[in-house]
């Protein structure tokens, strides 16, 4: 017979009650200075924050982006297929949504913490890569996380235990990773939520204009096109949530304070390209006894020929990975050109879209970037031993 429910019960009469801190908790929240974000970038100023008489959690906090993804063809001409599924399959952030932030700069209360440095979503996504384990596995779905699996999808020219011959990361049959990134932003009210099940819509469970009022991402907009009159096209509205702390380590380090004046001016990789899809040919051997005589001609594996950043804010990073043509793109015209643009906030700014697409619409989860802080009011006597007692030097690598 087992007595641990004995000493467990003991250890929960005998344990020590600690005696509350906070007053009270809240999350408070600020918009960022800018309404239009065509110049692809943000400024945040948290005065209004600081001047509460509350102590703040940095470390805690996060943006909220608003992001428009707009996929069509770079022309009027046959391409895309929208009225058929997968379309939803097509496209997915590279590692997270970190890749939309190229550089940042930061003062705290009038003195530069942090300077402009290029590329910062690639040592980020490092971060990301070597600080995240399967135990933190319940955020990564929040900030837009999941790792490539080498072991799966790789670069290869030869069949091995870790990558099939030929076969990129942007390969959703063979890549978990870009699978569940996939599923962040791809909800789809129109899809089914049971597989083969019909009148099993998503709309059934929850109606598209809930889906938007409750600032989910989600496909917003598609248009089938008409050819060589308008091009089809699908809109992405993407609710992305980004950590201070996975930004910079500055915001790591800090502890919980007053009177924190921070400046945060972010740079984002706004983006317009073009991919263009081969058809795949066989290879034909050489045959000289046959009139005519056959010439040799080399295999092309199907798959992205070639990229074309057409608007790349700040000589940032393309933050998108188009998937593969089989998966994504099931039913659409073969060697066709696609262009596909990404924007913060609810405008798509591309002007190429605007004019071969008709319908294009506005992004339907929210207009601004967020800043969202934890607030604490302390216990008055805790308030005045903390504020006297604790004294931090903040060390951080930048």
């Amino acid at each position: 017979m087992s007595y641990v429910s004995d000493h467990v019960q003991l250890s929960k009469s005998s344990e020590t009650k600690y005696p509350p801190i906070f007053n009270k908790r809240e999350w408070l929240y600020i918009n960022d200075t800018t309404t239009q974000y065509d110049q692809g970038t943000s400024i945040i100023e948290t005065t209004a924050l600081s001047n509460n008489d509350k102590f703040l959690d940095y470390n805690a906090a996060y943006l909220t982006v608003p992001i428009l993804i707009t996929l069509s063809n770079n022309t009027i001409a046959a391409g895309l297929v929208i009225n058929t599924l997968p379309y939803q399959k097509s496209l997915g952030f590279k590692q997270s949504f970190l890749t939309m932030i190229n550089s940042i700069t930061v003062d705290l209360n009038g003195q530069s913490m942090v300077q402009q440095n290029q590329l910062i979503d690639i040592y980020n996504n490092f971060r990301l890569l070597t600080s995240e384990s399967w135990t933190s596995q319940n955020r990564w779905s929040t900030i837009g996380f999941y790792p490539d699996l080498v072991s799966e999808a790789g670069l290869s020219s030869d069949n091995n235990q870790f990558s099939p011959a030929n076969t990129t990361a942007n390969n959703s049959d063979k890549n978990e990773g870009l699978t569940e990134r996939l599923s962040y932003i791809n909800l789809d009210s129109t899809g089914l939520s049971l597989d083969d099940v019909d009148n099993s819509e998503i709309s059934n469970l929850i109606p598209k204009i809930q889906i938007s009022q409750l600032y989910l991402s989600h496909i917003s907009n598609t248009g089938f096109g008409v050819v060589n009159v308008t091009s089809p096209f699908v809109q992405y509205s993407v609710k992305a949530t980004i950590m201070l702390k996975d930004i910079h380590p500055l915001f790591e380090v800090i502890p919980i304070s007053k009177s924190l004046n921070f400046k945060i001016q972010i740079f984002w990789n706004n983006s317009s390209f073009t991919a263009t899809h081969v058809e795949g040919v066989d290879a034909v051997v050489a045959d000289d006894t046959v009139v005519p005589p056959i010439v040799a001609v080399a295999a092309v594996p199907e798959g992205w020929s070639t990229q074309s950043a057409q608007y790349r804010a700040y000589n940032g990073t393309i933050p998108l990975m188009l998937n593969n043509w089989t998966t994504g793109f099931v039913g659409s015209e073969p060697n066709t050109t696609v262009r596909t643009s990404i924007y913060v906030g609810d405008t798509c700014y591309d002007s190429t879209q605007k004019s071969i697409t008709s319908g294009l619409g506005t992004g339907s989860v929210g207009k601004q970037v967020e800043l969202w802080v934890p607030a604490y009011q302390i216990l008055s006597d805790m308030q005045s031993d903390y504020s006297n007692n604790h004294k931090k030097v903040i060390t951080y690598n930048d």
